[in-house]
C-alpha cells in the first residue's frame, strides 16, 4: 500500500554531490512530507550518493534519467511519480528543514485562495533583492533597472521587477511571481493550472507558472514567517556552457510570448533590459579599477551582466 502523504518535496538534481546531502538532512523529520529526487543524468557521484539516500529511507521516490533533458521536464516527472496532495519544489543547493515545509502547507491550508506559497529566500549580505516580485513587463523592468523602486520602495506604483530585502522583507505579500527553487503550490491550483511548461530548458518556467496560477484566480504569496537559503549560481556554474546566458534569453522570450510583445515593445524591453545591466557592468569595473585587490572578481561579476545583456540581442531570439 502506498502511504499517506500530504506534501511531495520535489528535487531535480545535476551534479549536486557537494549540495544534497545537507539538503536533504534539513528535511528529516517534517510531517508528511515525501522526498520525491529526480536526477538529470549526473556525471559525478550524485546517482551513486542518491541510491544510498533511498535505501536509508531519505528519499521516497528517486527517479534516475538517462539524460538531461532540462529543469521543467524533470520536475514534472517528479510530479507525476509523486504521491503527495500539494507539492514543494526545492532545489538541491537550497536548504529548508521539514518543519517550515510543514508551516507553508499549513499557511496554504487556511487560506483556500493561496496557489503558491514561497518562504522568504536568503542568499547571503551581497544579495540585495527578494526571490519575487512583478512580472517581467515593461513598466517593472524600467522601474528596476532605472533605480526608482529602490529609491521608493514604499510606493507601489513603482515596485519593480524584484522587491529588495531591505524595504519589502518584513511582511507576508503577494506578488506575481516567486522563485523555483523553493515554492510550494497547493492540489487545487495544480489541479487547475497544470504542470511546468517545458519550452525552456532551465529559467522562465518558474514566473510563466506563477502567472498562470495568477489568471486562475489563485494568490502567489511569499511569507517572511518561513525561511530558506540558496546559493545562487550554485547548479549554473555545474550546468555550464550556454546556461550562463538562459536567464536572460528565456525571461525576454517569456515576455515576448506571454503578453504579445510587437517589434517596438520588443525593442523597449531589450533596451531597457540590457542598458540596466551594462549600467551595472560599469559600476563594477570602475570599482575593481579602485579595489585592486577585488578586481578580478569585480571584472568577473561586469562580465556576467555585459554576457546577459548581449544574449537578447541575438539573431533568432525569441524562438519561433
Amino acid at each position: 500500500m502506498t502511504p499517506s502523504f500530504e506534501t511531495s518535496v520535489v528535487i531535480v538534481t545535476f551534479n549536486s554531490e557537494d549540495d544534497i546531502a545537507a539538503c536533504l538532512d534539513q528535511l528529516a523529520g517534517g510531517e508528511g512530507l515525501e522526498i520525491v529526487v529526480v536526477d538529470n543524468a549526473s556525471s559525478d557521484s550524485t546517482p551513486e550518493m542518491l541510491r544510498r539516500f533511498e535505501q536509508r529511507g531519505a528519499i521516497d521516490v528517486l527517479v534516475l534519467s538517462e539524460s538531461n533533458d532540462g529543469f521543467a521536464k524533470a520536475v514534472n516527472a517528479g510530479i507525476r511519480a509523486s504521491h503527495g496532495r500539494d507539492v514543494f519544489l526545492l532545489n538541491p543547493d537550497a536548504q529548508i528543514d521539514g518543519a517550515s515545509v510543514v508551516r507553508l502547507r499549513e499557511a496554504a491550508r487556511n487560506d483556500p485562495r493561496i496557489g503558491i506559497i514561497a518562504p522568504l529566500v536568503e542568499s547571503g549580505p551581497t544579495v540585495a533583492v527578494m526571490a519575487a516580485g512583478r512580472q517581467p513587463t515593461l513598466w517593472p523592468l524600467f522601474t528596476h533597472f532605472s533605480g526608482l523602486a529602490r529609491a521608493f520602495p514604499r510606493w507601489r506604483a513603482l515596485r519593480g521587477r524584484h522587491l529588495y530585502m531591505g524595504h519589502h522583507s518584513s511582511v507576508e505579500q503577494d506578488v506575481e511571481w516567486v522563485s523555483g527553487c523553493a515554492l510550494y503550490v497547493t492540489e487545487p491550483a495544480l489541479s487547475t493550472v497544470g504542470l511546468l511548461s517545458e519550452r525552456w530548458f532551465m529559467y522562465g518556467e518558474d514566473i510563466e507558472f506563477a502567472h498562470r496560477v495568477s489568471l486562475a484566480g489563485y494568490r502567489v504569496v511569499v511569507t517572511p514567517s518561513v525561511k530558506a537559503t540558496h546559493l545562487i549560481g550554485s547548479s549554473v556554474n555545474k550546468a555550464g556552457g550556454k546556461v550562463s546566458t538562459m536567464w536572460a534569453v528565456n525571461t525576454y522570450d517569456y515576455y515576448v510570448r506571454e503578453f504579445h510583445a510587437g517589434p517596438v515593445r520588443r525593442f523597449v524591453w531589450r533596451g531597457i533590459f540590457s542598458g540596466g545591466l551594462l549600467s551595472r557592468a560599469l559600476l563594477f569595473r570602475l570599482r575593481g579599477m579602485k579595489a585592486r585587490s577585488l578586481r578580478e572578481e569585480y571584472d568577473a561579476r561586469a562580465e556576467r551582466f555585459e554576457n546577459f545583456a548581449g544574449a537578447v540581442w541575438k539573431k533568432g531570439t525569441p524562438r519561433d
